[in-house]
């Protein structure tokens, strides 16, 4: 193998475990599985936080998105804005970006029709809408054939941001590819919970009833929609009221075997379509590395009572492995 090879691979198989570990923040922490599997537990004297959001209203946001690994920890901040009308018996969520930053290979600044913007990130940037449930839940992303047909026509570039020199390119193109055929596939359904995070896991918090202060756990399973199996976890939650809102607190921990095989198979096509000659090394020594997974998740959120939308609230997930440490997460904070 030449250096220059050498140095591929190294880089290839840096962005495949980043794709794999990407992938692993689509299992939200499933504080809607997890609160269901707990009803028949909860006693008649239970609270339940009712979703009334504010109607055509803008609601502003700061939301972070966290990444740390091999001690360096990567963070994107942007402001959104929030708008609820109603929709029959649901509402209709619009969400637009305002400003921001994306950390990656190059720092970009976001902004809405800036002509220095790369197209694979403009799709990105439109304002979204999406069907939300009486209680909060997300139903489905609108409009997803339009927005996936333009996300699907910015992949090329995508390829010249992770492979700048034009040469070297193949072996990234063909990744790319199959991310693209996977985003072609996803439902509405899907889509809304790959594309709303992390207001996926926040909006809703607290609409199945529970006695406030008492511990609840479930035995779930988290649809990545990415891995080729449901990932088995127990969680455990509570809602207390220590001040003028309510605050949602969530322990959840995957099943590390079967985490382990989800995310070595996920590598192993990835590998296998990139056009590796010689793949059975490389897939082995992800195998190793990834054979002692651990993935737990902390979920905590400040909620309002009086419209049930969180005013701010944390998700980590920390992942461990080979010896290796690492995690991805978001916060959420309204502005006022």
């Amino acid at each position: 193998m030449t250096a220059q090879s050498q140095s591929w691979f190294g880089f290839k198989k840096r962005l495949l475990a980043g794709l794999a570990m990407g992938a692993l923040l689509g299992a939200v922490p499933g504080n809607v599985a997890a609160a269901e599997a707990v009803q028949a537990q909860v006693q008649k004297d239970a609270v339940k936080v009712a979703f009334a959001p504010p109607l055509d209203q803008p609601l502003r946001y700061e939301v972070s998105t966290l990444r740390s690994r091999a001690e360096q920890e990567q963070q994107g901040i942007v402001e959104q804005v929030m708008r609820f009308r109603r929709d029959g018996a649901g509402y209709v969520l619009r969400i637009e970006l305002v400003k921001g930053t994306l950390p990656g290979l190059t720092e970009f600044s976001l902004k809405v029709g800036d002509p220095k913007m790369p197209p694979s990130l403009r799709p990105f940037m439109e304002p979204m809408e999406y069907d939300v449930g009486a209680d909060g839940e997300v139903l489905r992303i609108r409009d997803w054939d339009a927005l996936k047909g333009k996300i699907g026509a910015g992949m090329k570039d995508m390829v010249a941001l992770i492979e700048p020199d034009e040469a070297k390119r193949a072996p990234a193109a063909a990744m790319i590819e199959k991310m693209a055929a996977g985003f072609q596939q996803l439902t509405p359904e899907q889509a809304a919970q790959l594309f709303l995070k992390p207001w996926a896991t926040f909006l809703g918090l607290g609409r199945n009833p529970k006695e406030l202060g008492e511990w609840y756990e479930a035995e779930i399973e988290l649809d990545t929609g990415v891995f080729p199996m449901p990932l088995p976890a127990t969680s455990r939650m509570r809602l207390t009221r220590p001040a003028a809102t309510y605050h949602w607190e969530q322990h959840t921990e995957m099943n590390p075997k079967v985490a382990g095989e989800a995310i070595t198979a996920y590598l192993e096509t990835m590998i296998r379509s990139s056009g590796d000659k010689a793949p059975e090394g490389k897939i082995a020594e992800m195998r190793k590395a990834l054979g002692d997974i651990r993935i737990n998740d902390v979920l905590e959120a400040d909620i309002d009572p009086a419209t049930g939308m969180v005013t701010e609230g944390s998700y980590i997930r920390s992942i461990e492995a080979g010896g290796q440490k690492g995690g991805n997460g978001a916060r959420v904070k309204r502005l006022e």
